[in-house]
């Protein structure tokens, strides 16, 4: 049965349904008789999606028995699908925590060799993270395609990034992040044009560094309204030098902005390898998509995520001045 479910999530695939996919992933079913000429599936579902099926619209409805029809040699028709939590199910624990991802886009060249944007990308997401299973799963499919001599060059992929992985990997992926539901993913990005950097600020990497993603954490907060423990997970820190002293830094920025909004949290600051996380990865592919709208005026991949976006915050948009051409 098992294979069933894989062949309607191809098929789906076709028809760009990566949002019943990604749903129907891992689900297994029972197929009863009704009368003499009907039957009716009974689909097992993941809990974090069960009032997503029994809200199903019609049109979708229809599609599901129009495919289990096509896949299956009862002597009857299947007119109904009924639908039952999967009580089997790991259930990730649910708490109001916000998690907090960064990552960054652009580069600390200050001259016309460098980037023209430099950027912090935040996403915002609470417990439990959806679609991480699905990731997982993909990834590792990419890994067994190897085996299969017919398939050409070889891919490694330990996490995934999206300067790096190929136009193919790209699409599926997009796709996937695209079905977030839009009430469980924030996503806001700080922005500088870097020509409009005033010298002084850009003197010493580590300062523009701290300085600039202390700042837009505190912005960020703000966005959000901020009111439940908090924990924050950054790619490992592309300055080294003095880490110690960077997260310093930032934790002293978060006391500041909970002091002074009188807020009663608690909070963290972790640096991990992006392959430890599919949230990383995730802001990883979101981030690209922005950068690549500012720095080259690229929007395909922008489009499928903007909708999970709170702000654009470009902090030098009203700055006449430039320091250097770009």
């Amino acid at each position: 049965m098992n294979s069933y479910i894989q062949i309607i999530q191809n098929i789906l695939k076709k028809q760009n349904r990566y949002d019943l996919v990604l749903k129907i992933e891992n689900c297994y079913f029972k197929e009863h008789q009704s009368d003499a000429s009907s039957g009716e599936i009974n689909l097992f579902v993941h809990p974090n999606y069960y009032l997503d099926f029994v809200q199903l619209n019609k049109d979708d409805l229809s599609l599901l028995i129009q495919l289990f029809n096509g896949l299956t040699d009862y002597d009857y028709e299947i007119s109904s699908i009924v639908f039952t939590i999967d009580t089997n199910r790991a259930v990730e624990k649910v708490n109001d925590t916000v998690y907090i991802f960064v990552d960054e886009a652009g580069d600390m060249d200050f001259s016309v060799n460098g980037s023209k944007h430099y950027m912090f990308n935040f996403l915002v997401k609470k417990r439990p993270f959806n679609l991480h299973e699905y990731i997982s799963s993909y990834r590792y499919s990419l890994l067994e395609r190897n085996l299969d001599p017919l398939n050409g060059k070889r891919l490694n992929i330990e996490s995934f990034h999206a300067h790096n992985d190929n136009k193919f990997i790209k699409h599926e992926l997009f796709n996937i992040i695209s079905t977030f539901n839009e009430n469980d993913v924030k996503l806001y990005s700080y922005i500088l044009e870097k020509p409009k950097v005033t010298p002084d600020k850009r003197k010493e990497n580590d300062k523009f560094y701290i300085n600039n993603l202390n700042h837009s954490i505190q912005r960020l907060l703000d966005k959000i309204g901020i009111t439940s423990n908090i924990i924050i997970i950054t790619d490992n820190l592309p300055v080294h030098k003095n880490k110690a002293k960077q997260i310093g830094a930032l934790k002293k920025g978060l006391k500041e902005y909970i002091k002074h909004n009188n807020l009663n949290i608690r909070y963290d600051i972790f640096h991990h390898c992006s392959a430890s996380s599919a949230n990383l990865q995730i802001v990883d592919y979101m981030g690209w998509a922005i950068y690549r709208k500012y720095e080259h005026l690229q929007d395909n991949y922008y489009n499928k995520i903007s909708k999970y976006i709170i702000d654009e915050d470009v902090m030098t948009k009203d700055r006449t001045d430039s320091y250097y051409e770009r």
